[in-house]
C-alpha cells in the first residue's frame, strides 16, 4: 500500500597535518574602548523600501478608502511590475519584498476591486497555468504565484506545485504550497503564541495576524481535499504527532468527504486513519552513510543512521593547530581549537585546512588518489602575518560534496581585518574540485576588492551559494550564487549589516554557513536578522529581525559569542537558529519567518545545535541541552547533562536514529536520543585519545581535534597508538 502510494500523483487525484602550514597564535583581545566594555548601534541595516514607493502606497491607501478600485489596482500593478525588491515591513520583526507585500494588499482588496484585478490578470495567468500543467513545468506555476496570486489561477497553481512538491518527497515545500489555500493558526499553546493572541481582541484577529502569509482570499477548491493532501503529507514524512492532529480536526470539518486515493475512491478519514496506523510497519529510513557537508545535509539536520563503533585507533591524521585562544570558547580547547569538521563521501574522508584539501580512505587512513592525501595545494600561504593581528574568533574548515565534486572556502578565513591595516588583506576565495578525476581543479573565484567570502559554500545542481561581506565598522552580510560549471556569478543580494563587538578595530573570523531546503536558502547572518532567499534569483521571501546582545566586555565575552558554523536548522517547516549575537535560541516558521518561540538566556553556552526531532531540538556546550518543541514547554530545556555547573563539554556531538553521541575531554557519551538517559561510556584515555568533533562513517568513529583527525574502529586494540599518516600531509616544521 505505501509503495503504491508514493508512485501516485501525490497519492490524490483531485481535479489535479601540519602542511607547510604554521601555528597561529591568536592574539590579545583588546577592547575597543577602556576596560573591554562595548555598546554595538541599536537598529540593523536593510534595504527598506523609501521615497516615491512609500508615497505610492499612501496614495493606494487614500484611493481604497475613495473607493477608487481602478487607481488602486493599478498603482499596485505599476510597483511590482517596477519593484527592485526592497523591503518593507509587516510588524516590527518581520519584513518582505515590496511585491510580496503588493500582492498582499491585492489579496485583501474588497471583492469589487478584486474583481477589476482578475479581469486584467487572468488571461495571462491562466495561459501560464494551463501550460503549467500540461508540462508539468514548475517555473510558469510559480509565474502564477509570483506575479498573478490574487488571480482566479492562484489556488489552482498552489494546488498544482504541491502536487509535484509531493511527487518529488518534498513534503514540506508541498504543505507550504497547500496551506497557503485553506491558512491556519498556530498551535494554541505555544509560549510565543499565548502572549501575541492575548494581545489580539479575537480569535479571527489572531488567526490573520499568524496565516501563512500570503494567504489565498477566496479558493473555490475543496477545502477537503487540501486537507487531505496535507494530512497524507504528515503521514508520509513520519510526523506522527503532527497527521494525529490534522486528522481530528479533518474528522471535525470533513467527517464524510470522499474523494481518490491511490486509486479508487474512499472516505478520506478512514482511510487516512488505516494509513497512519499501517505507517507504524512501515520501514526505516536507510542508512545514511554520507555526510556531505556540515552537519549532513544541506537542511542542516542529518541523522547518522549506522551503528556507533568504537575500538583502538586504526589511524592518526596529523593535522596544523589553527590557532591558539587566549580565553576559553564554550566546549573548545583553547590551546588547540576544534577547528576541523571533515565531510564524508563513501569509502572517502575529506578535510581541508587555509592551503589544502585531504582525501583519505576512511577504512585505512592511506590517500584516496596516489602517494599523497593533497588532492589541492596552495603554493602560497595566504594566511601570513595574521598571528600577529587581535582578532576575535577562529578559523573553522568544512567543505561540501555535491555530485562528485567537492567545493570549499580555501585561504584567510578572516573577514574583517583592522581599518589601519586593510590594504595587506587577502580574501581566501572558493575551489571547485573534480573528485571523480582525482581532484582536479575544475575553478577557482577570487572576490573583487572590497568582498570577501564569508563561509564554506552549498551546492545544488543549479548552483554555488555562499556568504559574502563587504566590511566597515558595520559589516554587510550577503549571499552570492555561482554556476556549478564555471563559477560565474548568477546573482548577489544584500541581506542585513549590524555592528559586531570588535566595531571594525580588531580583525574577525566568520562563518556564516546557508542553509537549503528545495529552492529556498536560509541565513542565519549573526546580525540581528534571518532571512529566507529563493534559490533562482536570490529574491528575500522574507526577513525577520531577533533581539540581539548590544552590550558586553571583549576580555570577558558571554558564552554565546563562541557561536560560529551556526546555519539554520531546518526541520519539517520550522528552523532553529542559534545566533552568535544572542543568548536566546529561536524558533521560526519557515514559511513566513514568525517566530514561534524563544529559549531562555540560561542555555547560551549552547554553541551547537545538534539536530531537531519531533520532540526536541538537542543542543550542545559546556552541557548538554533537549530543548522542548511542543506545548506550553516550547523552548525550554526539559533535560540536560550534567546537573551541576561543571563544564564537561569538548566539541561538536552527532545523532543517530536512537542515540545522542556527545564528547567531553577524556569520554565519548552515549544518551538514548528520547529520554536523555545515558547508555554508555567509551573511554578515551586508555585509547590514548582526547575529545573532539565526532562523525561515524564506514563502521568507524572519527574524531577531529585541533591537530588530528583519529579514527577508532572495532577489533583494534585499545592501547594501540594507531598509525601516524605523516607521509601523507608532509612533516611539521
Amino acid at each position: 500500500m505505501f509503495h503504491r502510494i508514493l508512485l501516485s500523483l501525490a497519492a490524490l487525484t483531485f481535479v489535479l597535518p601540519h602542511i607547510g602550514g604554521r601555528r597561529s597564535l591568536h592574539a590579545q583581545f583588546l577592547g575597543p574602548a577602556p576596560g573591554g566594555q562595548f555598546e554595538l548601534a541599536e537598529g540593523v541595516q536593510l534595504d527598506r523600501v523609501e521615497g516615491t514607493a512609500l508615497a505610492q502606497l499612501e496614495r493606494v491607501k487614500a484611493f481604497l478608502a475613495d473607493e477608487k478600485w481602478d487607481d488602486a489596482v493599478e498603482t499596485l500593478r505599476q510597483l511590482m511590475e517596477g519593484t527592485d525588491e526592497k523591503l518593507i515591513a509587516l510588524n516590527e520583526q518581520r519584513y518582505v519584498g515590496l511585491r510580496d507585500y503588493c500582492q498582499l494588499q491585492l489579496a485583501a482588496l474588497p471583492p469589487e476591486a478584486l474583481k477589476l484585478y482578475r479581469g486584467r490578470v487572468d488571461p495571462l495567468a491562466e495561459k501560464w497555468y494551463r501550460e503549467g500543467v500540461s508540462r508539468r513545468d514548475r517555473r510558469l506555476l510559480l509565474k502564477v504565484v509570483e506575479q498573478a496570486f490574487a488571480g482566479s489561477w492562484g489556488d489552482k497553481a498552489l494546488l498544482a506545485l504541491g502536487d509535484l512538491s509531493f511527487e518529488s518527497g518534498d513534503f514540506a515545500a508541498a504543505r507550504w504550497y497547500w496551506e497557503r489555500i485553506i491558512p491556519h493558526a498556530p498551535p494554541p499553546n505555544s509560549p510565543t503564541n499565548i502572549e501575541q493572541r492575548q494581545k489580539s481582541s479575537n480569535r479571527d484577529q489572531w488567526s490573520r495576524l499568524y496565516t501563512a502569509w500570503p494567504g489565498y482570499p477566496d479558493a473555490k477548491l475543496d477545502p477537503a481535499s487540501v486537507r487531505a493532501r496535507l494530512a497524507l503529507a504528515s503521514i508520509l514524512e513520519g510526523d506522527r504527532s503532527r497527521a494525529k492532529d490534522e486528522l481530528l480536526e479533518f474528522n471535525r470539518l470533513h467527517k464524510e468527504a470522499r474523494g481518490w486515493l491511490a486509486g479508487r475512491e474512499v472516505v478520506f478519514a478512514e482511510e487516512l486513519a488505516k494509513l497512519l496506523a499501517e505507517s507504524d510497519n512501515w520501514p526505516t529510513t536507510a542508512e545514511k552513510t554520507d555526510w556531505p557537508t556540515f552537519a549532513g545535509s544541506p537542511a542542516r539536520n542529518a541523522i547518522a543512521r549506522l551503528p556507533v563503533e568504537s575500538g583502538g585507533v586504526a589511524w592518526r591524521l596529523p593535522l596544523p593547530i589553527a590557532a591558539s585562544a587566549t580565553r576559553p570558547f564554550a566546549a573548545d580547547d583553547p590551546h588547540a581549537p576544534l577547528s576541523y569538521y571533515p565531510i564524508f563521501s563513501g569509502e572517502l574522508a575529506l578535510v581541508n585546512t587555509s592551503r589544502e584539501i585531504f582525501a583519505i580512505r576512511t577504512a585505512t587512513g592511506k590517500p584516496a588518489f596516489g602517494q599523497s592525501a593533497a588532492i589541492y595545494r596552495d603554493p602560497l600561504d595566504r594566511t601570513a602575518g595574521e598571528a600577529a593581528l587581535p582578532a576575535l574568533g577562529v578559523p573553522r574548515y568544512t567543505m561540501t560534496y555535491r555530485g562528485g565534486k567537492v567545493y570549499a572556502w580555501m585561504g584567510s578565513h578572516l573577514t574583517n581585518q583592522p581599518l589601519v591595516d586593510a590594504s595587506s588583506m587577502k580574501p581566501g576565495y572558493l575551489v571547485c574540485l573534480d573528485l571523480r578525476a582525482e581532484g582536479r581543479l575544475l575553478w577557482k573565484i577570487s572576490p573583487e576588492e572590497g568582498w570577501m567570502f564569508d563561509g564554506a559554500p552549498l551546492a545544488d545542481d543549479r548552483g554555488v551559494y555562499a556568504a559574502m561581506r563587504r566590511n566597515d565598522i558595520r559589516p554587510q552580510a550577503y549571499v552570492a550564487c555561482f554556476d556549478p560549471l564555471t563559477g560565474r556569478q548568477r546573482w548577489r543580494r544584500f541581506v542585513a549589516g549590524a555592528e559586531t563587538p570588535n566595531r571594525g578595530v580588531f580583525g574577525q573570523y566568520s562563518h556564516d554557513l546557508l542553509t537549503l531546503f528545495g529552492d529556498t536558502l536560509y541565513f542565519n547572518t549573526n546580525l540581528g536578522a534571518v532571512a529566507s532567499l529563493s534559490t533562482d534569483d536570490g529574491r528575500i521571501h522574507w526577513l525577520s529581525l531577533y533581539p540581539r546582545a548590544r552590550r558586553g566586555d571583549m576580555e570577558r565575552l558571554a558564552p554565546h559569542w563562541s557561536r560560529d558554523l551556526n546555519p539554520c536548522v531546518y526541520h519539517r517547516g520550522v528552523l532553529y537558529v542559534a545566533p552568535a549575537d544572542s543568548p536566546r535560541i529561536f524558533a521560526l516558521d519557515a514559511g513566513n519567518g514568525q517566530i514561534l518561540w524563544q529559549s531562555g538566556a540560561e542555555i547560551e553556552d549552547a554553541v551547537h545545535l545538534l539536530g531537531a526531532t519531533d520532540d526536541y531540538l538537542i543542543a550542545g556546550g559546556w552541557r548538554l541541552y533537549w530543548i522542548d518543541l511542543k506545548g506550553q514547554r516550547a523552548g525550554r530545556a526539559v533535560h540536560f547533562w550534567p546537573e551541576g555547573s561543571e563544564k564537561l563539554g569538548l566539541g561538536r556531538g552527532i545523532l543517530t536514529d536512537r542515540l545522542v553521541v556527545w564528547p567531553t575531554r577524556d569520554k565519548i557519551l552515549l544518551f538514548d536520543r528520547r529520554t536523555a538517559k545515558p547508555e554508555k561510556t567509551i573511554e578515551l584515555g586508555p585509547r590514548g585519545v582526547t575529545g573532539g568533533n565526532v562523525f561515524l562513517a564506514e563502521g568507524s568513529m572519527i574524531i577531529a581535534t585541533g591537530s588530528e583527525l583519529i579514527c577508532l574502529q572495532p577489533g583494534k586494540n585499545k592501547q594501540e597508538s594507531g598509525e601516524k599518516r605523516e607521509y601523507a600531509v608532509g612533516s611539521r616544521r
